[in-house]
């Protein structure tokens, strides 16, 4: 988010987050997420992908950790990281916009919350969800 951005890169995004994420993943050679309304994910090469999923109910704490999960289990699944992470922004976003019929709350979410949706949704994306398998489908990665 643009308080972590600001750390790492000295000074807020501003208005044109996706030239600001694409100069920071060149100068650092890392694939940079910056969260937000419109998630913004740079590859060290200048390539750039967008995930629109989530909204205001993402700004909890811990949901940056949730995210972080998610793509680390992306990342060990062996997605490189620009998809990984990309990949992961639209599956945190999904986690509070899809209807997965489990009885989670979708108002005033806490972390637990959005773990608890997570393998529900990405059943319903169609990726392989089970704990010890190591192959990928559908079309999120």
């Amino acid at each position: 988010h643009d308080g972590e951005f600001a750390r790492l890169a000295g000074g807020p995004p501003g208005p044109d987050r996706l030239s600001v994420a694409r100069t920071l993943a060149a100068d650092t050679g890392a694939t940079v997420l910056l969260k937000g309304p419109t998630t913004v994910v740079a590859a060290p090469d200048g390539q750039v992908l967008l995930a629109a999923a989530g909204d205001t109910r993402l700004a909890t704490a811990g949901s940056g950790d949730v995210l972080a999960g998610i793509l680390g289990a992306f990342l060990a699944r062996g997605s490189d990281p620009l998809s990984a992470a990309a990949a992961a922004a639209h599956v945190h976003g999904r986690l509070v916009t899809q209807d997965t019929n489990d009885g989670a709350p979708t108002t005033g979410v806490v972390a637990g919350d959005l773990a608890a949706r997570l393998v529900a949704v990405l059943v319903n994306l169609g990726v392989d969800a089970e704990p010890n398998s190591r192959r990928q489908s559908g079309g999120v990665c």
